[in-house]
């Protein structure tokens, strides 16, 4: 990947250089699994290595090297949480090839033992409701074409997302790429049960034509193509701050026991055009908790992608053990409580 800068100005180069370090983050997380050198990514980027260091840090907070090796233990963290799989086999998910120096990293970074977070993990996905929350719809599948994006990436809590939204709205109606007819995504890269919120990545994105030209756009984001599929699909329709939980029963209770697998790690909320934000009148609004509506969407497959844990089967356990054990204190049958696959039409029918 070489840089072009097409016009002179100072500030378009240095757009340029921003987009190329988020396009670049953001390809980093499908190659944990390799050996990734920081010289072979400065040349990728047609940045020297200490301009992308600089570069990198400041738009990720952290450098190359802490950042790869952050991803690498969630990544791994993600199977000591998800799956029964034993603490070697999450430290070779990660990229790592020794039990001994994944556990002394794994500590010095979580601040506990493996065996420790696997269990501090479980007591929370215990703890989620068996019941879906009133601000969730039916659920139903559907297939999504590839899509090219522009985005602009926000690090940090979901909630604080607005202000990153209404940034990014105001730019896309100055560059006449916000219209009625256009797709907001937002893409989530990161897990909250594993990620420091202050690290976890959300992108305010927009779908573009494939052949528009978006070069000359002012102060341009970061621009990459989202692989299309299968996803499962649940409407939402709440505040903002009703989000969490519609999430976490979504993917850590509902989907656990749908007979899917994930494709990719990232999810999506699919937006109204209408609900981006694009000044403060359309703003504070959403931070006092005016209702959005969205569609929660998680990628599925048979089969996880390479890298992710297959969660159904530890995930399920759980769900279980907690339906077994709130059947016994209540005296009572929890039969029924919980869809046993996603519904297959998309027009919310269900399949037979």
């Amino acid at each position: 990947m070489t840089l072009i800068v097409k016009t002179g100005t100072l500030m378009h180069a240095d757009a340029k250089k921003k987009q190329i370090i988020w396009q670049v983050a953001t390809g980093l997380r499908n190659r944990l699994e390799q050996k990734i050198h920081i010289p072979n990514l400065a040349a990728e980027a047609g940045l020297s290595e200490r301009q992308f260091h600089r570069l990198f840090h400041s738009a990720l907070g952290e450098s190359p090297a802490a950042h790869m090796r952050r991803l690498r233990l969630e990544r791994s963290a993600t199977w000591l949480a998800y799956t029964d799989f034993p603490v070697i086999d999450a430290a070779l998910a990660g990229g790592y090839n020794s039990r001994e120096g994944f556990t002394r990293e794994f500590h010095e970074h979580f601040g506990c033992a493996p065996g420790a977070f696997r269990k501090r993990v479980r007591s929370k996905l215990r703890r989620i409701p068996a019941q879906s929350p009133t601000t969730l719809g039916k659920p139903y599948e559907l297939a999504l074409p590839q899509m090219r994006l522009v985005a602009w990436p926000h690090l940090g809590s979901g909630n604080d997302a607005v202000a990153t939204w209404m940034t990014f709205g105001r730019w896309a109606v100055k560059n006449n790429l916000l219209t009625p007819h256009t797709l907001p995504i937002s893409v989530l890269y990161d897990d909250e049960l594993i990620t420091p919120s202050a690290y976890a990545r959300l992108d305010a994105t927009l779908v573009v034509d494939p052949h528009q030209n978006i070069d000359e756009c002012d102060g341009l984001p970061a621009v990459y193509n989202l692989v299309g599929g299968r996803h499962v699909i649940i409407p939402f329709s709440g505040s903002l701050y009703d989000l969490k939980a519609a999430w976490v029963w979504f993917a850590l209770r509902w989907f656990p026991v749908s007979g899917y697998a994930l494709r990719d790690a990232r999810m999506l909320m699919l937006h109204d055009p209408m609900e981006v934000p694009k000044c403060v009148c359309d703003y504070f609004p959403l931070i006092i908790g005016k209702a959005v509506h969205c569609r929660l969407c998680i990628p599925i497959d048979y089969v996880p992608a390479s890298g992710l844990p297959p969660i159904q089967s530890q995930c399920l356990k759980i769900i279980r053990r907690t339906e077994l054990y709130d059947s016994a204190s209540r005296n009572s049958n929890m039969e029924g409580r919980f869809i046993s696959r996603p519904l297959r039409g998309t027009d919310g029918s269900e399949g037979s």
